[in-house]
């Protein structure tokens, strides 16, 4: 490496639309300021690319990685004389996977390139060890795709995280968890700390050789699903996924630390997370920054700096609580089904679905995968003193 040599490298191209020609030549961009993809993928490899494929949104709502990006690696993938598979799991463990793909534009868009999908349901899972040691999930179910692919690149999309305050390169390959296996990781992991720590285990187990952020139009407020789209016209792109989560959250306006899988990972040695010890090439920072991005209500914050009983017994007192807004509600129940506590019902007499709340373990889950965003979150007044 030149100049920076020793520090990790993220690539910030400017990308102002998703236009095929326009998303293409930023890709390309991106690998050159990085050493080129041949780096990171070789003839007669087998490639898993990971987009971010939440839910079965349209492109426009900045829920998942746009489709102009993934075709745009899939085809310089293949250039590069290597098998390219497109592969992620819904967040809504009954949702039809292929059904989704198709609903997000993804898999018309990997097709058209000579990608082929592959569905991590249906592929297998295998169980690993907590690289971490932890125990609070000792075995982590990961995709087989993942685990038996040459190389993985992980398509992540820039958005804030109503539990996580940010998602990005690290918390992209969650979706390497198949399904129902989602849930061990809320029941388990009801701490944000706790959680985050599974978050960067999947990351360790799954390790992508490049990771690339779909910044182009991200999400503020209320993601990862139901926020606002908003722009920011970029590409980041980066071997270390810590420092390009760093890059990303930095240019929506946190401090790389304040992000909980950020930090964690940095202190494990996954990656460079102080923006002083990265290398940003092929733009600056500071022009691209736009700090005023909403954020989401989250409890993280707190969790960080208390002492896990403490934790538990202030947020009862500061609770931002999902609460279902029945004007929206079509009573797909999507949220039912999915939620990891089973506390939410359906009333058949009064034809509601309802949260008990005191059973909640505020996971944030039904938000998130709510398809009419017809669950809001509430604070209490003393989470709105705090700021949260």
């Amino acid at each position: 490496m030149p100049a920076g040599e020793g520090k990790s490298r993220v690539s910030l191209v400017e990308c102002s639309d998703y236009d095929l020609p326009s998303v293409d030549t930023a890709i390309q961009q991106s690998f050159d300021n990085l050493g080129g993809l041949a780096r990171f993928v070789k003839p007669g490899q087998t490639v898993l690319i990971k987009p971010n494929a939440l839910l079965g949104a349209s492109p426009e709502h900045a829920v998942t990685t746009h489709p102009a990006i993934i075709s745009a690696v899939i085809k310089a993938v293949i250039k590069a004389g290597a098998a390219a598979l497109v592969g992620d799991s819904p967040g809504n463990a009954y949702a039809n996977a292929e059904k989704t793909m198709s609903e997000t534009g993804i898999k018309a868009a990997a097709e058209a390139a000579g990608g082929k999908m592959v569905y991590f349901q249906t592929e297998g899972v295998a169980r690993l060890k907590s690289p971490s040691g932890g125990t609070k999930l000792p075995l982590i179910p990961i995709a087989r795709p993942v685990l038996d692919a040459d190389a993985v690149i992980n398509l992540a999309k820039l958005k804030t995280h109503g539990l996580t305050l940010y998602t990005g390169a690290i918390k992209n390959m969650f979706g390497s968890v198949p399904g129902f296996n989602k849930t061990l990781f809320h029941l388990n992991c009801q701490n944000p700390r706790d959680f985050a720590a599974a978050i960067v285990d999947v990351y360790e187990l799954t390790k992508p050789e490049l990771n690339i952020i779909d910044a182009v139009v991200g999400m503020e407020g209320r993601g990862p699903s139901g926020g606002a789209p908003r722009r920011l016209g970029v590409i980041i792109a980066s071997a270390d996924g810590v420092a390009a989560d760093a890059v990303g959250s930095y240019l929506m306006g946190y401090e790389p630390l304040e992000i909980g899988t950020t930090a964690l990972a940095y202190r494990r040695g996954l990656g460079e997370a102080r923006l002083e010890k990265i290398e940003v090439v092929g733009g600056s920072l500071e022009a691209v920054r736009q700090a005023d991005w909403r954020r989401p209500r989250n409890l993280s914050r707190l969790a960080q700096y208390l002492p896990p009983a403490l934790f538990r017994f202030l947020a009862g007192l500061v609770s931002i609580r999902p609460v279902i807004d029945q004007s929206k509600c079509t009573r797909c129940r999507v949220c039912l089904k999915n939620c990891p506590a089973k506390t939410i019902h359906y009333d058949k007499e009064r034809n509601k679905v309802e949260i008990d709340h005191s059973n909640c373990i505020y996971c944030f889950c039904c938000h998130e995968l709510c398809p009419y965003k017809a669950i809001a979150l509430k604070k209490s007044r003393l989470a709105k003193l705090l700021g949260l």
